[in-house]
């Protein structure tokens, strides 16, 4: 049962944590939270050349900043993106006949706002993070909409949201606080050393 579990749910367990008393947020969801944040505002309705450009930069430079993430002995990283790419390949199997990777990029590109979204969600409730929230859903509503506009087809990979816990979500800091110092002892409990905090799967 467990097991099934698990191969329902990949993308949950990646970016959540067992809810400790202590540890508001799990590393994993912060340093998802500070790649994404570089790319808010990034996709707009602009003519397919520059939007496919713009989707493929995006994709390249999420990778490049996933990979480059140290202190990650579960790999987190590499599940993010082997999961994303399993669900998309798979969709294009049935669905779509690439001409080019716009479709995936595109795809790519809006799952990781998803997936932000839901570890922005799992920090906190205050104003702050409602509103880093709500950027990277629009960000990812933007994406299917300029899909649409330009007729690409742009699939949705399914990634769960994040258990939370009451007690383990009080002292969040400020999402600029939590950028600056992803998956930091400090991000999540001010004054403590910078040392790293540890989940199944950590980034």
């Amino acid at each position: 049962m467990f097991s099934l579990m698990l191969s329902i749910f990949p993308i949950v367990f990646l970016v959540c944590c067992k809810a400790m008393p202590n540890f508001p947020c799990c590393p994993g969801s912060q340093q998802v939270v500070a790649v994404m944040s570089n790319y808010i505002g990034t996709f707009t309705s602009e003519d397919k050349s520059t939007v496919c450009s713009t989707a493929k930069n995006t994709v390249e430079g999420i990778k490049s900043e996933l990979s480059s993430r140290v202190g990650c002995p579960s790999g987190g990283e590499a599940q993010i993106v082997n999961e994303i790419d399993r669900q998309l390949t798979n969709i294009a199997k049935m669905k779509i006949n690439y001409e080019d990777e716009c479709p995936y990029n595109l795809g790519f590109a809006r799952a990781m706002f998803d997936l932000a979204a839901a570890a922005a969600g799992h920090a906190g409730n205050g104003t702050e993070w409602q509103t880093m929230k709500g950027q990277f859903e629009q960000e990812s509503q933007a994406i299917k909409a300029i899909g649409q506009e330009m007729n690409i087809e742009v699939t949705d990979v399914h990634i769960g949201h994040p258990s939370k816990g009451f007690s383990a979500h009080q002292n969040v800091p400020s999402p600029s606080h939590v950028i600056a110092n992803p998956g930091q002892q400090s991000s999540v409990d001010h004054g403590k050393e910078d040392t790293p905090l540890s989940s199944d799967f950590d980034f």
